[in-house]
């Protein structure tokens, strides 16, 4: 089956002026009717066009969507890895923040422990430290040992987190100045090292 540009846009939910500068671009380039040259869409523009589409939920450029589509497969696979890892992540990140919402209604603010107001923000660095270094700290220290130190972080006072905040900026701070040189990169590697050491005994 073919569509003219009106019956597709009006299929995808576009407007035909869109289809067209698809086709400038060369996004979706289309065949042309030999009699009276007007463009026809085949079932092979069709399913690009839904990946398009598909592609734009993401919030993704239209010139990174022209170079994944125009690449090869496992680049799109990647890139569609990539996306449900950042959409998982904020699904956590909302269900925090309802798990709060829901404890602040039921008991109201007055009325929850210290621990309770501020347990979802706890929750949220551990999911964020486990997205970015998770697999390497699990290889390096093992699983036992990452997740009772995640209990012991869960299990701190707000005045313990706040110290902890401060001396990973004190660490920062310090190491601002030598940004770039070589020193730097050493320094950094080992201040690393030696927290997460003392923080994951």
């Amino acid at each position: 089956m073919t569509y003219s540009t009106k019956q597709l846009a009006d299929l995808a939910g576009v407007t035909p002026r869109t289809l067209r500068y698809y086709d400038k671009i060369g996004l979706l380039k289309t065949q042309r009717d030999p009699d009276n040259q007007y463009r026809v869409y085949t079932q092979d523009e069709v399913d690009r066009l839904q990946t398009i589409r598909f592609l734009q939920l993401f919030e993704m450029p239209l010139a990174q969507v022209k170079v994944l589509l125009d690449g090869p497969a496992e680049n799109l696979t990647v890139a569609l890895k990539q996306q449900r890892k950042r959409i998982t992540a904020k699904r956590d990140q909302l269900s925090l923040l309802l798990t709060t919402l829901d404890q602040t209604l039921e008991k109201g603010v007055d009325t929850m422990t210290d621990d309770e107001k501020f347990a979802a923000f706890k929750d949220q660095s551990i999911k964020a430290n486990e997205q970015q270094y998770g697999e390497e700290i699990r290889q390096q220290y093992g699983d036992d040992i990452v997740e009772a130190s995640n209990k012991k972080f869960r299990d701190m006072s707000q005045a313990q987190v706040a110290q902890l905040t401060a001396l990973q900026q004190e660490i920062l701070d310090a190491l601002k100045p030598l940004v770039g040189t070589t020193d730097f990169n050493t320094r950094r590697q080992n201040a690393s090292s030696n927290c997460t050491s003392n923080f994951y005994k």
